[in-house]
């Protein structure tokens, strides 16, 4: 039996431009909101879903409310956005250049930050889609991040990390991923 999960991107935040931000509760305004409801809306195309996770920051869980209306939405520690550590809510030209450059030229398994790298977000998300493939639920919404994405993709498509970066996931975006099994699923960008 196969399985249809629609992970969506949050709506755009209210955060003060160039400031580093990952896993900080930072909300969207009311018109990002609706933009990037009405966006998934329109890709989802009337599909009906038996249950929506999100993560627990609220640019996440008001777009699962917006979409679920009335029904519940189930929050998860696991599809929340990257830690940046000390960074976080940071202006990046208060970030010392020398520990940017750091991360920068190996994101993937730098910490230099205090937070996560790419592998950690990774693990994560590779363990919450564990357990979503095994649940008795068909259609499922996941309300999450753009990192958490790349990280999900670069699994699935077996793509570098460093590449996965070029692929663009606006804000309402939805990815379908067809699951049947560990070994046949299909990845679409709706």
């Amino acid at each position: 039996m196969s399985k249809n999960i629609y992970f969506i991107r949050h709506p755009k935040t209210e955060a003060p431009p160039g400031v580093c931000y990952g896993n900080s509760d930072v909300k969207p305004s009311a018109e990002s909101l609706e933009k990037a409801a009405a966006k998934a809306r329109t890709k989802l195309n009337g599909t009906s879903v038996d249950i929506c996770y999100s993560s627990p920051l609220s640019r996440c869980t008001m777009l699962a409310g917006a979409l679920m209306q009335d029904r519940m939405v189930v929050t998860s520690e696991r599809i929340r956005e990257i830690n940046f550590g000390r960074w976080e809510m940071v202006p990046w030209i208060d970030i010392p250049e020398e520990e940017q450059e750091q991360w920068g030229q190996d994101f993937i398994n730098c910490k230099i930050h205090g937070g996560e790298n790419f592998f950690d977000v990774q693990h994560r998300v590779l363990s919450f889609l564990n357990e979503l493939v095994n649940t008795g639920h068909t259609n499922i919404m996941v309300v999450t991040h753009a990192g958490l994405l790349r990280a999900l993709l670069a699994h699935l498509l077996e793509a570098s990390p460093r590449k996965i970066f070029a692929m663009h996931i606006d804000y309402g975006d939805v990815i379908c991923l067809e699951w049947y099994n560990s070994e046949y699923y299909k990845v679409k960008y709706l």
